[in-house]
């Protein structure tokens, strides 16, 4: 066991990467880099100075290449941009700019079509720059949770609630993924800063929390597995046998990422 462990660190900072992708709403030399994870994936962030109402713009992953799907406005008036107090860098770029709707009479409505089916883990930021105060309220079509609501005083780190919140959307075969921030005719401010979609997939690595990310944790859970017989580490053949097999196998899983 000893000798799989440094086999296994080696692979603890590959990411998983699935048909994902980051967008972030400001001025296009304001944009978090590529390194940047946020709280979900790193990668390219589509960016975007302004987005018409009613106009279909195309998306890229993020790798940077053009993907399927794309999105529309309907209900977001302006964006505005703020020193929020606090954050530095890339945490900065992400949130000194929001895409605003006053809820007269929509709230602020993204609809992206052409998403392959499936299960993702969304991410909405919602702190308007200028305003600690401001609370938005923000759910998504997709899925039977209630709204959340997000805003306040940067706390140093993202937190929920605070900066962002998360959810788990089901797309079904129409391929939608629809996203609010307000509340109809509520003729309030409400904001959204930037997007993550992270795409998940049945990946036999990812053993631990969070759901689609590959790092230490799912490490220490396969060990655990494996040392124990769990059917989570019986990986390749022959079944029900725990050998060394099942360690290149979960070695190739975690290198390759989930797809």
């Amino acid at each position: 066991m000893k000798l799989l462990i440094p086999a296994l660190l080696a692979l603890t900072s590959a990411p998983a990467m699935a048909q994902s992708f980051n967008i972030d709403w400001g001025s296009p030399d304001h944009v978090p880099s590529d390194a940047y994870a946020g709280v979900g994936l790193a990668g390219v962030w589509n960016n975007f100075d302004s987005m018409p109402t009613f106009q279909r713009l195309p998306l890229v992953g993020l790798d940077g290449e053009p993907i399927a799907a794309d999105i529309m406005n309907i209900g977001f008036d302006v964006i505005e941009s703020a020193d929020l107090p606090g954050p530095v860098g890339d945490d900065a770029a992400l949130l000194d700019d929001c895409f605003t709707s006053f809820n007269d009479p929509v709230d602020g409505c993204l609809f992206i079509r052409f998403m392959e089916p499936g299960e993702y883990r969304v991410i909405l930021y919602g702190v308007a720059p200028d305003d600690p105060l401001l609370r938005s309220r923000m759910r998504i079509d997709q899925n039977a949770e209630d709204p959340v609501e997000v805003g306040g005083a940067w706390p140093g780190s993202h937190q929920p609630g605070v900066t962002y919140m998360e959810q788990i959307a089901t797309v079904g075969d129409d391929g939608r993924l629809d996203f609010h921030s307000g509340l109809p005719s509520a003729e309030v401010r409400s904001v959204l800063n930037a997007m993550q979609v992270v795409k998940l997939e049945a990946c036999v690595a990812d053993l631990a929390e969070p759901a689609g990310v590959l790092d230490f944790s799912d490490v220490v859970a396969f060990l655990g597995a494996f040392s124990t017989g769990g059917p989570e580490a019986d990986l390749a053949e022959p079944i029900g046998a725990f050998d060394f097999s099942d360690v290149v196998a979960f070695l190739g899983a975690f290198a390759a990422g989930c797809p």
